[in-house]
Formats: structure tokens, C-alpha cells, sequence
């Protein structure tokens, strides 16, 4: 993925061929020697770009950047996925281009429905970049049939619990997906409040206008531990939102999550002979503890919140050390002490490139991750080394 605003190397960085199509689909620079323009002469036709209408400079710069912003790791998997799921005539196509940005706009020009897909799912990892999941166990398994029927019955589900309530989500749409570890993903997008914001027009005018922004809920069903995991804007309806999907998803009623069956615990974190055990097959070189944060678990205590920090010269018997002697300082035993958030930070065996892959995920007690903030492949690994060091709760 090419810097967004450096445009000239981003149009360097993809053939004239595609450049050629991509600007007769828009309508412009179809007169341009595309066969003998060399990939750093692009300036004079960004110059003529600037007199384009606006609506039109628009339209073409947002293209280019959803392509640019697709051409990444986690992009290139969702077209691959669904080419092999739904156009494999055409994998042999895809897989024979050289480059990230010229696959992102093959995929463009040649399947939209696959691009417009792979724009959505983009988005909604984006909204879920470094956020916390609130995770709920001991649901019924098995794998949610899926069909028109099921999604719009979340739909309707979703709009009848906002609607009434905060007069929003009148106006919902559903988009499934599968991810990592056979888990099913279904992303919601109400109608939020409107907002009236000064924007601009075509012709330079400034005045206010009636937004509607998306309220956006994200349910994450992983069908084999039956656990769900939820990512929502609306932090307050947590526990609603759990039961709108599992009334209409799953077809049970529940309530408040038991405080005895936590999703995550982190008091091993507290014994000195815990270590971090790896599978080899995943190839990690070093885990690192960054950050924990311990509370009196019942207080009054010695303090409110004590937060100890890391550096990666520290390892996690020096960690351990340094915890052990503030829990000696503060006259607390260890079974007085919660362990409420732990942060880590991975590192892999670097490739033949020399170059090494990490990855960096928080947990809170009892029930908030942020490793599905990862690429799909490294939430398998995080999920793997949370169950490997018992963090993750039967």
C-alpha cells in the first residue's frame, strides 16, 4: 500500500494497461500514449486532472484510493477467497498478475461485486482496528444456517430494539461474512442520528447539510466453542445487542453473563513459574508481557490501580520479578490481588527477507480482547496462545 496522497508513485506502481482501462471507465485521458508512457511521467496528467469537474476529480480519487488501500495483505486474501468461491474461471487471471496494486485493480475493473465486497470488509476492519471486544460464552454451537431469511431476521430484529428506544436504526442492512477460525461475522449498519454539517457543493458553495451518519454493530459467532463476540459504537447496549442477536440468531433468551464464568482470566499472570508457551508450527520467536494492571480485588487496598509497564529489554521473568515485588510492597497476598488487563506484544521468526511479522493484542478482564484488531491469520495464532496459556476461560 502506496503513501495516499503521493499519487504519482501510486500511478507508477500499477501497468498502463490497467491505467489505460481504468480511465476510460471514468471517462478521461483516453487520448494518452498509455503504450509509450514511461511509469514517472505522470505529473502533466495530474496537472490536467486538477481541471476536471469536481464531482468527476472526486469520484476518480476515491476509486484510486480503495483500490490502493485493498492492496495489502489482508485485501489480497478477501479477493482470493472470493474468486475461488465465486469466479474460479478466472484465479488463474488473478494469480498470474505481479504486484499488489496491480491484483487490487484487476479485481476493479473485472469483478466489481468482488471489490465492493472486499471495500466493505476493509471498512469494518478499520472500525475494528484496536478496539475491545466484548466476548460472551456458553452459547449453543453449531454453525448458523445462513440465507435471505436469517439476515433479514437480524435486520428487523436490530431495527425493532433501536428503533423504539432512541428513535434511530429505522433503516438497517446486514452484511455476512466468514472469518478466521470458521468464525461467522455479521456486520450491521443502522441509520444513525442526523446531523446537519457544513460541507460543499460541485460549485464551491458552502452550506449545511443533512447527514445521516451509520451506526455500526459488529457479531462475531465462533460456532464450534459457541462463544460470540460483539464490537458496537453503542457501548451501553452491549448486553441488549447480545440479546437481539441470540433471540433471532440463535433462538435462546439470556440474561446478564454470569460474573463466575468469565470469558478471560489473567491471574497466572501472577505466578512466578508461568511462561509463554508457543506451538512451533506458529513460528513465534519472543512474546513480551508490555503492561499489567493490577486491582485490590477487594478493596480498600494499598492503591486504587496499579499499571506496571514494559519494555521489550524486559523479559518475562524480569516481568514476573518486578510484579512479584509490588505485590510483597503493597502487604497483599496474590489471591487478594485481580489481575483486570494484561497487554502482549509477539514477534515471529523473521522471513527470508529477513524481515519479522508482530503482532500486539490487550485483554481485560472478564470479557474484553482487541486481538481480533489483527489480520484473520494472526487472530488464529493470538487465540491459540490465549488458550495454550489459560487465559482463555472453559
Amino acid at each position: 500500500m502506496v503513501d495516499p496522497c503521493d499519487l504519482p508513485r501510486l500511478l507508477g506502481q500499477i501497468s498502463n494497461s490497467l491505467l489505460r482501462s481504468f480511465f476510460a471507465r471514468h471517462g478521461v485521458f483516453q487520448d494518452s500514449p498509455w503504450n509509450e508512457l514511461p511509469a514517472t511521467c505522470f505529473e502533466p496528467m495530474l496537472r490536467a486532472g486538477c481541471s476536471l469537474p469536481e464531482a468527476k476529480h472526486r469520484e476518480i480519487r476515491a476509486a484510486l484510493h480503495n483500490v490502493n488501500h485493498l492492496a495489502d495483505s489482508r485485501g489480497l486474501r478477501v479477493f482470493a477467497e472470493d474468486i475461488h468461491r465465486f469466479y474460479p474461471s478466472r484465479a488463474a487471471e488473478f494469480a498470474a498478475l505481479h504486484g499488489h496494486l496491480d491484483k487490487a485493480m484487476w479485481v476493479y475493473l473485472n469483478l466489481p461485486e468482488v471489490f465492493q465486497r472486499a471495500a466493505t470488509f476493509a471498512h469494518t476492519d478499520r472500525r475494528c482496528n484496536a478496539c475491545d471486544w466484548v466476548k460472551r460464552t456458553h452459547l449453543p454451537r453449531g454453525r448458523i444456517k445462513i440465507d435471505r431469511h436469517v439476515l433479514d431476521r437480524l435486520r428487523q430484529s436490530l431495527s425493532e430494539y433501536y428503533w423504539p428506544n432512541e428513535m434511530r436504526g429505522r433503516q438497517c442492512a446486514v452484511e455476512y461474512f466468514d472469518r478466521a477460525e470458521d468464525s461467522q461475522c455479521f456486520c450491521a449498519y443502522l441509520d444513525d442520528w442526523p446531523d446537519n454539517r457544513l460541507g460543499f457543493t460541485d460549485n464551491g458553495a458552502m452550506i449545511p447539510g443533512d447527514q445521516r451518519c451509520v451506526l455500526q454493530n459488529v457479531f462475531l459467532f465462533n460456532p464450534s466453542e459457541g462463544s460470540l463476540e460483539l464490537l458496537s459504537q453503542d457501548a451501553a447496549a452491549y448486553l441488549s445487542l447480545q440479546q437481539v442477536f441470540c433471540r433471532s440468531m440463535l433462538g435462546v433468551d439470556i440474561g446478564p453473563a454470569d460474573p463466575l464464568r468469565p470469558a478471560y482470566g489473567l491471574g497466572m499472570l501472577l505466578n512466578p513459574c508461568f511462561t509463554f508457551v508457543t506451538e512451533p508450527a506458529d513460528r513465534i520467536a519472543q512474546v513480551f508481557l508490555r503492561c499489567i494492571r493490577l486491582e485490590p480485588a477487594i478493596p480498600p487496598g494499598p492503591w486504587e490501580c496499579l499499571e506496571l509497564k514494559f519494555s521489550m529489554r524486559t523479559d518475562l521473568l524480569a516481568a514476573i520479578e518486578i510484579i512479584q515485588d509490588e505485590v510483597a510492597l503493597s502487604k497483599l497476598r496474590p489471591a487478594q490481588i485481580l489481575v483486570r488487563q494484561a497487554s502482549f506484544h509477539v514477534l515471529f521468526v523473521p522471513d527470508t527477507r529477513g524481515s519479522s511479522e508482530q503482532m500486539c493484542f490487550r485483554v481485560t478482564f472478564p470479557n474484553m480482547c482487541n486481538l481480533k484488531s489483527n489480520p484473520d491469520a494472526l487472530w488464529d495464532v493470538g487465540q491459540r496462545c490465549l488458550n495454550l496459556w489459560g487465559i482463555t476461560c472453559d
